[in-house]
């Protein structure tokens, strides 16, 4: 048997990276990186890097380096090997710790992430090997694969819930329930002071929404803080287009961008609301069996009933994860380089956080992305 660490360019170490803390997110200068991740220039400085990492990794390239999208937020490309294709993605600044991130999580529980080929810190580069076709690009699809998504994401946070030093060593922001609140609240005002001609100006209608709903969110923060459960990694987009199952293994997991250290039961609004608006009851016997699967796990720390009581508050903190991710990420590029439809991403997420019924408003009265 090989170590584990074999094969294996790059070194993360958290000596020189720090976690994040809510209140704080570093923002450099805008730049326009779909305009960087097309230049030549670019790629030249990335197949500088990878094509002597596959090399050291033992794989020859067999085809050419070839891009497969590009975002505002991330540039995703792959390369064919004598091995199978190997991708390799670059994060805007304020996500480039998932390379780190990805290859810290395969190191603590092995088999849940893609096979890490190499990273390259201080650019954020990571490539892994392929593991075929996500949950959600897959015709025969059972309904069952949201439950073992649940299943299999709750697991993966039970196991990491110790390993807090390793995975914040790798720059993941932390988000203690303790400061969310008072995060809103600065979030608000900066919105609250923008020109009324940017968009992502709040009115003086949201503004007063969101000073309304501002004890709900404290209450929901106490509400997790008093919980007594661990803070673990909060994937914040879990769907089954993020995730894969091959038979006889376990579910693995790609696109740790948005990722943020928190209470666990916050990672689970999005598969249980994606299904609730699906079937258009939220009392759905399929949306109940995806639940009782998130809160396995943690029914050696509390009953099953108590664990199921926190899930409102849960819901309604994980909308500022979202309005956290999407902030970072539209300020590392000039506005006019963010897709219309995602320029007022954050501020919608905090108008959600802030409403007496997140779901409505999220599912019914608005399209927040």
């Amino acid at each position: 048997m090989r170590p584990p660490d074999a094969g294996r360019s790059g070194k993360c170490g958290a000596a020189n990276r720090r976690p994040r803390q809510t209140a704080r997110v570093d923002v450099t200068e805008p730049v326009d990186l779909p305009a960087t991740w097309a230049s030549e220039q670019w790629r030249v400085e990335l197949e500088a890097w990878l094509l002597p990492t596959l090399a050291d990794a033992g794989l020859t390239v067999t085809g050419p380096l070839e891009r497969s999208r590009t975002r505002f937020w991330s540039t995703v490309l792959h390369v064919e090997t004598d091995a199978g294709r190997v991708w390799v993605k670059e994060n805007a600044p304020s996500q480039a710790f998932e390379a780190c991130l990805v290859d810290a999580v395969e190191r603590v529980a092995p088999g849940r992430m893609p096979p890490v080929v190499a990273v390259e810190p201080g650019r954020g580069w990571l490539a892994t090997r392929d593991i075929g076709t996500p949950l959600q690009g897959r015709d025969d699809v059972p309904d069952e694969a949201w439950t073992e998504l649940a299943s299999a994401w709750a697991g993966l946070q039970h196991d990491l819930a110790p390993h807090a030093d390793a995975l914040l060593g790798t720059g993941l922001s932390a988000v203690p329930e303790s400061g969310i609140a008072q995060w809103a609240a600065a979030l608000a005002d900066e919105l609250g002071r923008l020109p009324e001609e940017d968009p992502r100006a709040l009115t003086d209608e949201e503004r007063r929404h969101v000073a309304a709903g501002l004890p709900l969110v404290e209450e929901a923060a106490a509400v997790l803080a008093s919980s007594g459960l661990p803070a673990s990694l909060e994937h914040n987009d879990l769907h089954l287009g993020n995730a894969f199952h091959a038979p006889g293994a376990p579910m693995q997991f790609i696109d740790l961008g948005d990722a943020v250290w928190a209470h666990p039961l916050t990672a689970f609004r999005i598969p249980v609301w994606v299904l609730s608006a699906r079937r258009r009851d939220r009392a759905d016997a399929l949306v109940r069996r995806v639940v009782d699967a998130a809160l396995e796990p943690w029914t050696d720390r509390m009953p099953r009933a108590d664990l199921g009581a926190l899930l409102p508050a849960a819901d309604r903190v994980s909308c500022l994860h979202r309005a956290l991710s999407w902030r970072r990420l539209v300020e590392d590029v000039p506005l006019g380089v963010v897709d219309p439809e995602y320029v007022r991403s954050y501020a919608e997420w905090l108008l959600v956080a802030t409403d007496p019924d997140p779901y409505t408003a999220a599912v019914e009265d608005r399209h927040v992305r």
